[in-house]
């Protein structure tokens, strides 16, 4: 992924969005034939968590910092050295002690999900039952599986600098206890907006996104990496967006981190770049997410947090929110 502030495809009016997304998504259902879950009218207290998990690769530490115990390398099988942080055991070590290790996480959102990290690998390593494919790295694993049909979206990137580099969103029925009695809607999504027509083309990711949820019938948590931070200035050369998040808003979505921790900065990107974050190498923008609509978040961590400047297994860190 990669820090990113511009927005997606966008020249129509949104009137024309909403009836071409309409359209879009109900040939999607009908053609999947798929029913869509019902969540509980109360569920109960549960976490979902998300990771752009970048490969498994991990992030070097800037200079004067500690050596880390990984390679800069796409190589994570030992007889390949030098291995990056999945095959040194960093990434599965922090997912088993931040997600693994609670006992209320259902499921994991993920982000960059690819070779050494895939989602049947993360759900090895956190012993979950079951994971879906993935769509250019964005996927989801479920601790006790799935209530149904996984569907997809893929968002629009016609105007973006790569139109190729596709970004999805996935939405899955997460069972809530082993024996799937109850069922919570988990979407989890990867945007991106690049080159002059950014902002657009975020704009109609989120509005596309908004429309994929509204099948949704009960309450229903949306993950991901929005690639939008919103702020009053400028950082690390990069220019917050302060317009694409008010379509979540406006559609009646809880923000998790300020929800519980008010106006506390949240940073989630970008771990170790050069003359970025205060202090060098600490994050420096909110770019990861959890919303949510029939829900109140209760709690929100973040996890993958070093010392600024040492090495990371991201350079995102990842996002737990517990919800009732």
């Amino acid at each position: 992924m990669g820090p990113s502030t511009t927005a997606k495809c966008g020249d129509s009016g949104a009137d024309s969005l909403s009836v071409r997304t309409t359209i879009a998504i109900a040939a999607l259902v009908v053609s999947a034939g798929v029913t869509w879950a019902s969540p509980p009218p109360e569920p109960g207290r549960f976490a979902v968590a998300f990771y752009n998990i970048r490969s498994g690769k991990g992030v070097q530490p800037l200079p004067g910092n500690p050596p880390a115990s990984f390679a800069d390398s796409d190589s994570c099988d030992q007889s390949k050295p030098p291995i990056n942080a999945w095959g040194a055991g960093v990434v599965q070590r922090e997912l088993a002690s931040a997600v693994g290790s609670r006992s209320t996480a259902v499921a994991l959102g993920l982000a960059e999900a690819w070779k050494c990290a895939s989602p049947q690998r993360v759900r090895t390593a956190l012993g979950w039952k079951e994971a879906s494919d993935e769509r250019n790295g964005t996927a989801l694993v479920a601790r006790f599986g799935f209530a149904g049909q996984r569907q997809w979206l893929k968002l629009d990137t016609l105007h973006n600098k790569n139109p190729r580099d596709e970004m999805w969103v996935l939405r899955a029925p997460v069972c809530l206890n082993d024996q799937c009695s109850e069922a919570i809607d988990v979407y989890v999504t990867h945007w991106s907006g690049t080159g002059p027509d950014g902002q657009a083309t975020f704009d109609r990711q989120a509005q596309d996104t908004v429309a994929f949820m509204a099948s949704s019938r009960g309450p229903h948590v949306l993950v991901g990496d929005l690639n939008v931070f919103e702020g009053q200035q400028t950082v690390c050369g990069q220019h917050p967006n302060n317009r694409t998040l008010t379509l979540l808003r406006s559609s009646g979505y809880t923000d998790a981190w300020p929800a519980v921790h008010g106006t506390a900065e949240g940073f989630t990107g970008m771990a170790n770049r050069r003359r970025c974050g205060e202090p060098e190498g600490y994050p420096w923008k909110r770019i990861d997410y959890a919303w949510s609509k029939g829900l109140t978040p209760t709690a929100m961590t973040r996890f993958g947090v070093v010392e600024p400047g040492y090495a990371a297994p991201s350079d995102h860190v990842g996002i737990l929110v517990e919800y009732r």
